[in-house]
């Protein structure tokens, strides 16, 4: 189910999956409603970049699994269960905030 969040211009109901993206060199959403540019807060990119370090143990584990023995299940399997409840937990806390462009 996907998340329905607010613009912070409009406060228009956004759902992010429905949403165009900008680009991969664009770090921000356009409105539908208001075409007020949005990204997401600073806590929420911490927690993405903290999840990209936990997927990467996940995949380092896995080959692990795959080239040294069945011994590395337990962590593999371990590490994508929790990978999974924190992303469903960070999922809940995304905020949108208004994008300001750096000059």
């Amino acid at each position: 189910m996907s998340q329905i969040l607010n613009c912070p211009h409009c406060k228009a109901e956004i759902v992010m999956r429905e949403l165009k993206h900008q680009g991969y060199w664009q770090n921000y959403r356009i409105c539908p409603a208001c075409g007020g540019r949005f990204s997401v807060d600073r806590d929420t990119k911490i927690r993405q970049a903290l999840f990209i370090v936990i997927s990467l143990m996940s995949l380092v584990f896995t080959v692990f699994l795959y080239f040294d023995g069945g011994w590395w299940m337990v962590p593999a399997a371990a590490s994508y269960v929790a990978l999974g409840l924190l992303i469903w937990w960070g999922d809940s806390k995304v905020f949108l905030v208004a994008y300001l462009e750096k000059d």
